[in-house]
């Protein structure tokens, strides 16, 4: 019998999260590695007030710690930081939608099974913030790629 899923909702520190990611790899604990993954995610988007844009910082930082552990060396989204600066979450989230091809950044959440944390997906949890085309092909991407909509 495995050892019951640690509580981390409180755990804050990003060694420590990391430290809990790299033994429960080793001890070929996933239920374990992604409480804290998801966990590391979230601290990046604590301090930000507006829901919307918390979670697209857990997206990011969700989507550059993937991308990390696949290279073996830091993985930086920064044409997307740029442009954000530039245009703001709600129309990054929209472009990446309405791309007639989805992003890598999409591909690799559903190759590490994570895509619930992708931008389609905030899309469709804050699905009142969007223009209905804009949700509509949110909507279309998941379930091209049989992705459980919420």
């Amino acid at each position: 019998m495995s050892a019951p899923i640690p509580d981390l909702t409180n755990e804050w520190d990003k060694d420590k999260l990391r430290s809990w990611m790299k033994n429960a790899k080793r001890l070929s604990r996933d239920d374990v590695y992604q409480v804290a993954f998801r966990q590391l995610c979230k601290v990046e988007g604590r301090d930000i007030d507006d829901p919307l844009e918390s979670d697209f910082a857990m997206v990011m930082r969700a989507l550059e710690e993937a991308l990390t552990a696949e290279a073996g060396k830091t993985k930086r989204l920064n044409r997307t930081r740029q442009k954000l600066s530039r245009v703001g979450v709600r129309q990054t989230l929209s472009d990446l939608a309405l791309k007639p091809t989805p992003s890598l950044g999409f591909i690799k959440l559903v190759e590490f099974n994570i895509a619930d944390m992708s931008a389609e997906a905030l899309i469709l949890k804050y699905r009142d913030q969007f223009e209905q085309h804009v949700v509509d092909a949110a909507t279309k991407r998941l379930k091209e790629y049989d992705i459980a909509i919420k």
